[in-house]
């Protein structure tokens, strides 16, 4: 067999020591949902599960598979070692902050166990449940989505680093620092890599095929390929390594750039090469932009296309470099790397009725969707809320809406009354809120003192408070202590203390920068963790701990 490509000898030696056991690190499922801005759904995003979890011969209880084939007997779990992705990161540095653990979807996630030294067959005990190895995962297209690279998953495959599956030989339950431990090995000479090279490089080697065909460890799914190819029929990966055609990181020109109050700037960007068809704004839409160095931000589009579109960013007070970058360094015909136009705060399909409620720069969120409803007939309202007349920005689009559109000038005495307004909804109308996290609990009080169901309210945030109280974080992995005083983050006490996080939005809103708490009170904000992962982890941009709370970091 010809050598290993596209890894180095040092890593390559590293990767391939015997592996025995080691600790699971992780254990994550998760649930199927829109994804990407496709109409494809995904479970990809999966949330660290904390406790015994109980598994089947179907994998864990609560994960979900978008397709049938997704899952089943021999796809039960699907393990990836959290050491490929230091690797990622220095290869892929334009998506450094993407390659976080849990990114590949993986359900287990310990260290040293890799394609490299687990083989098809090996029977292992994880807690109390034996699974056994069974078959690579066939990466597809939603990984180029995922990490925002257009060949990631041709790229993981060719480079072993995809993951493998188990069939479950006795059901139990798993948790987080549970013992995995080898038990059996029966296929010492085929480790996940070496079937990997036989999929996907030396796809005519008979011999190799003949042999792998034969050992009944392995799933039907490659022993099906490979019986496949003996009779000459070779089959074609490119739609499951290609998908959907996307778009990663396209070069942007400012073109404009605009003082809209005091506090506001508005910024044009014009595509580089622009698109024959580009594509819309829709409702809803946010996009990422390059900053310098690893400074990636997310801010709602205001109107446009993707050819070219408008932008509106509040400076923060407490700003630790995006809109401080975007207000005074940002230039006229500066070029910046700009990802793709993405829905993410898109209208409810099934409402008769859309209620926007925006407190200062939320206006932004909302622009687009007030558009959208004016094209296309739809009731809506807009409430904007400001300070004083001198913080009324992007007021060119505010008059296309004429008598849909009502500013609330605190300053002026003009108060949004959250009751009086929300009591005039029906049940099939939608309430679409953002801005601080004040306005955003009147609303959800006064939705439920008016019966208001929770489906029908939608948030978004652009700024959480991060100060507070100071605490202590211990590093449990480590063995460090970080002291987070009061005016400071615990995402920059981390980053002060050598240790790496990532990050995207660092308003609470994105989840990127999520570390996994072992112990102690948290204060959670942000709306970047579902509820039931609040009682394992922390957004380490906006929440804070109380007292001293251990990280597993």
């Amino acid at each position: 067999m010809a050598p290993f490509r596209d890894e180095d000898a040092v890593a390559v030696k590293i990767l391939e020591q015997p592996w025995q056991g080691e600790k699971v690190h992780q254990i994550r499922t998760g649930k199927i949902k829109p994804a990407f801005g496709m109409k494809e759904p995904s479970a990809i995003f999966k949330h660290i599960r904390t406790g015994p979890i109980k598994v089947t011969t179907l994998g864990f209880e609560g994960d979900e598979h978008a397709y049938e084939f997704h899952g089943g007997p021999e796809k039960a779990l699907l393990q990836y070692s959290s050491a490929h992705y230091t690797r990622w990161k220095q290869e892929l540095p334009q998506s450094e902050d993407l390659f976080v653990t849990g990114g590949f979807g993986e359900n287990i996630v310990a260290e040293n166990a890799n394609e490299r030294n687990m083989c098809i067959g090996d029977v292992v005990r994880i807690g109390n449940v034996v699974a056994q190895v069974c078959e690579p995962r066939q990466p597809c297209y939603k990984l180029n989505h995922r990490f925002q690279v257009k060949d990631m998953a041709k790229r993981s495959q060719d480079m072993f680093r995809t993951g493998w599956f188990y069939r479950i030989l006795q059901p139990g339950t798993i948790q987080a620092g549970d013992e995995m431990e080898l038990l059996e090995r029966p296929n010492p000479e085929w480790t996940v890599a070496k079937v990997q090279y036989y999929l996907y490089h030396d796809m005519k080697n008979e011999d190799a095929m003949k042999t792998l065909v034969e050992i009944k460890e392995l799933g039907a799914e490659p022993r099906g390929i490979f019986l496949n190819r003996l009779k000459k029929q070779y089959e074609d990966h490119s739609g499951r390594l290609g998908g959907v055609a996307m778009d990663i990181w396209t070069e942007y020109r400012l073109a404009e750039k605009k003082r809209e109050t005091p506090r506001i700037a508005s910024l044009v960007f014009e595509a580089i090469e622009p698109q024959q068809n580009p594509e819309p704004v829709l409702p809803g839409s946010h996009i990422r932009l390059r900053l310098g160095g690893k400074l990636v931000r997310a801010y709602s589009v205001v109107s446009g296309d993707s050819n070219r579109f408008e932008l509106a960013v509040a400076l923060s007070e407490t700003s630790r470099g995006g809109s401080h970058y975007i207000h005074n360094r940002l230039k006229l015909d500066d070029v910046l790397q700009v990802g793709k136009i993405t829905s993410s705060f898109p209208l409810a399909v099934d409402a008769d009725n859309h209620i926007f409620v925006a407190g200062g720069i939320g206006i932004t969120a909302f622009i687009a969707s007030a558009q959208h409803c004016r094209r296309m007939g739809y009731s809506y309202h807009l409430h904007y809320l400001v300070r004083n007349s001198e913080d009324i920005a992007l007021r060119e689009y505010l008059a296309e809406f004429g008598e849909d559109v009502t500013i609330y000038d605190k300053s002026a005495g003009k108060t949004f009354d959250t009751k009086d307004v929300m009591k005039k909804v029906n049940d099939r109308a939608h309430v679409y809120c953002c801005g601080s996290e004040r306005l955003q609990k009147a609303v959800t009080d006064t939705a439920a003192s008016i019966g208001m169901s929770p489906a029908n309210l939608h948030f978004e945030q652009f700024e959480v408070p991060t100060s507070g109280d100071p605490f202590t974080a211990e590093l449990a992995d480590s063995g460090k202590t970080v002291e987070v005083q009061g005016e400071k983050t615990l995402l920059d006490a981390l980053r002060e203390a050598g240790l790496d996080v990532p990050s995207s939005c660092e308003a609470g809103n994105c989840g990127t920068c999520r570390v996994v708490v072992k112990s102690g009170r948290i204060e959670h904000r942000g709306t970047g963790l579902m509820e039931d992962e609040k009682a394992s982890a922390m957004l380490s941009c906006v929440s804070r701990g109380v007292g001293t709370i251990v990280l597993e970091l």
